[in-house]
């Protein structure tokens, strides 16, 4: 681990006391050229984070541990579906902190991503608590009675809360650091997955501070809404901005009043269903698999599609943010087959 590999604390030194992070990941991820896809494709390889589990939620884990030590939480509630890569992560990082961890879930198509997961969060300890459907697993997680208790610390879907928004504010700094050394080109574009929000506000504020010239294209991979509730929704993203923003300004009068928007939305890799694939989708994750990539139905495989076809539009340099976990199962660890 790189020895200062958090440049938003070098920028807002005033900021280390409230967000502290807790040391997870190898950091600096590296940045990788795709030659054979053309002279502007690069990889962030977020799925390097750490060695026994990578991907966002990692990087994410690092604020939201801290935040989890500020709150004095024992027992961790969080909600994701059947194969919820977030919820091994919180698994994992809940096991190697002493902490309990129950994850409400719902039902995805079932995969082997999925099989490895469920294999994952049993082997870290944690309790699943399977729900019907996303409604009654979001209301078994928003009803428990831990929240009337001190010690319980509920964690949104995909490792999403406040803390969180920094640790990919952080990200594009660390990813500036890596252009000024010339170990890639500035992106015109990113391209990442975008589920419950957190990693995509990060890049948006991160590019309006470091990266002014890049846009953050955020392919939507989960329903937009649950009822009259925004979930995978430009505005879920907007309202994380803002309150990440503002607590930036409070260290720096000098930035704006909102950040210039840095980001797209870009809803048409949803397609027929959170973790259902397409053919589209198949052979964009066949071609990261060329490349060394590993890549899954939900969330990276949609985003690798939508940088593909962006790669045939545009000749600028574009970044793929790879987000899902390439590590291997512990050893010995099996999955099984069906639901």
């Amino acid at each position: 681990m790189a020895a200062d590999y958090r440049p938003l604390l070098n920028r807002f030194p005033q900021l280390r006391a409230s967000l502290a992070p807790t040391p997870l990941c190898d950091l600096p991820t590296p940045v990788q050229h795709l030659s054979s896809l053309g002279g502007h494709a690069w990889v962030k390889r977020d799925d390097l984070t750490a060695s026994e589990y990578g991907g966002n939620k990692m990087r994410k884990l690092e604020f939201i541990l801290a935040d989890m030590d500020r709150h004095k939480a024992k027992h961790v509630v969080t909600l994701g579906a059947t194969g919820t890569n977030a919820g091994v992560a919180a698994a994992l990082a809940c096991h190697n902190t002493g902490r309990s961890c129950d994850i409400f879930t719902f039902p995805q198509p079932d995969t082997d991503t999925v099989r490895k997961n469920r294999a994952l969060m049993d082997h870290y300890g944690a309790r699943c608590l399977p729900r019907r459907n996303l409604l009654s697993a979001a209301l078994g997680w928003y009803l428990h009675p831990g929240r009337l208790l001190p010690g319980w610390y509920f964690l949104y879907a995909g490792c999403s809360n406040p803390p969180a928004t920094f640790a990919y504010i952080n990200a594009v700094l660390e990813l500036a650091e890596q252009i000024e050394e010339r170990q890639c080109p500035p992106p015109s574009e990113i391209i990442v997955a975008a589920g419950s929000g957190a990693t995509v506000a990060g890049l948006a504020i991160g590019c309006a501070l470091a990266l002014p010239h890049c846009t953050v294209t955020a392919v939507q991979v989960a329903p937009a809404r649950l009822g009259p509730f925004a979930v995978c929704h430009p505005n879920v993203i907007e309202k994380m901005q803002d309150q990440a923003w503002k607590v930036l300004r409070e260290q720096d009068a000098t930035l704006p009043d909102r950040p210039v928007q840095h980001w797209v939305w870009e809803d048409r890799y949803f397609g027929n269903g959170y973790g259902v694939t397409d053919a589209s989708t198949d052979t964009a994750i066949s071609v990261g698999s060329a490349h060394g990539l590993a890549l899954e139905a939900t969330y990276s495989g949609k985003a690798f599609n939508c940088f593909l076809d962006t790669l045939d539009k545009r000749r600028e340099p574009v970044l793929f943010w790879h987000t899902y976990s390439s590590a291997a199962l512990p050893e010995g660890l099996q999955t099984t087959s069906g639901s």
